[in-house]
């Protein structure tokens, strides 16, 4: 159909039209609606202008921080280098709203979108980088996925349960865990393993041993003031995340804990500085490298119409370092 005719069906202009189409901004979030629904029951996904695709790859995060986003961006645009593109990074917090972030990055048109922990991008935009054959990659998804997205991710109940299975067999069996938030899937799956690991040796698994976090260095902090100041406090604690595990470092410091002799300390995702600390964590390492130049191939293997998995599950492996031992007895 031409633009003139999506344009009468909606009842708006056909300049309009086309600003939707090649997502421009300056339109009214509800008549964006309209029209996209319009251009939807008729077929129209194809844009109108076709340009020229850009020799980058896009990566999208919702911030970027000390956390695993850091060694993402860094391992990413290392395989978009050896691929022969250049990296493009947005970032969410920035202060744009999603929907124009993505309808900024369709508008430039990339050879791919890289997207870390974002599943909730609105189905406009999903449209939008199909109608343009743009492919996405989410990397590290944090909730459910669909079965058309392409995406890749880590087997983090196999982690959590090697690694809990690691602090049952040194001797301990009160384990405290600060847990991230319960609604994610990457917490649903730590968890799990979790649990598995210590159902399977009748370990205590009562309330008072668990905390939800968003998983913050502070709100961290806080949960492990609250487990260490119990009477009962527990042996080892397991810290969903190594910014985490730092921040029950220093609680466990300021309360004159000596690591690993008064408390055992384990981690998630092996990323800096757990190997400088004092003593160095034992942690699951998350492979940011592999994943990273999977998601990369996933969309040149798309772009060249060769065969490629649509999902990928990696495995994680327990680095033990020194910050664990066996309890001793009081």
């Amino acid at each position: 159909m031409k633009v003139s005719e999506i344009a009468e069906l909606a009842g708006v202009s056909a300049s309009t039209v086309s600003k939707v189409i090649n997502g421009r901004a300056g339109i009214a979030a509800e008549t964006r609606r309209h029209v996209e629904e319009v251009l939807e029951e008729n077929g129209y996904f194809k844009p109108l202008v076709s340009t020229k695709v850009s020799h980058t790859i896009e990566l999208v995060l919702d911030h970027i921080d000390s956390d695993c986003t850091t060694a993402f961006t860094k391992e990413v645009s290392y395989w978009v280098q050896q691929a022969g593109f250049a990296l493009t990074v947005t970032q969410l917090e920035a202060g744009l709203s999603i929907e124009h972030c993505f309808r900024n990055i369709i508008d430039r048109n990339p050879m791919g979108v890289v997207i870390h922990q974002i599943t909730q991008i609105p189905e406009a935009e999903k449209k939008l980088l199909k109608s343009r054959n743009i492919p996405y990659v989410i990397l590290n998804p944090v909730t459910p996925l669909d079965d058309k997205a392409m995406w890749v991710s880590f087997d983090r109940w196999t982690g959590a349960f090697q690694i809990t299975q690691y602090l049952i067999s040194m001797g301990h069996r009160r384990i405290g865990i600060i847990n991230g938030p319960a609604d994610a899937q990457a917490t649903i799956s730590r968890y799990g393993g979790f649990l598995t690991a210590a159902h399977h040796e009748d370990i205590d698994t009562s309330d008072e041993l668990e905390e939800t976090t968003d998983l913050s260095p502070q709100s961290g902090y806080e949960a492990a003031c609250r487990l260490l100041d119990r009477s009962d406090r527990p042996t080892a604690i397991f810290a969903c995340n190594d910014q985490v595990a730092t921040a029950v470092y220093r609680a466990a410091h300021e309360r004159g804990l000596s690591i690993p002799d008064d408390l055992s300390v384990v981690g998630f995702e092996d990323i800096f500085p757990a190997n400088y600390l004092d003593p160095p964590l034992t942690t699951v390492h998350q492979p940011f490298n592999s994943a990273s130049r999977k998601a990369i191939e996933m969309i040149i293997d798309q772009r060249r119409n060769r065969k490629t998995e649509n999902h990928v599950v990696l495995p994680m492996t327990i680095v033990k370092r020194g910050s664990v031992m066996r309890p001793i007895e009081h």
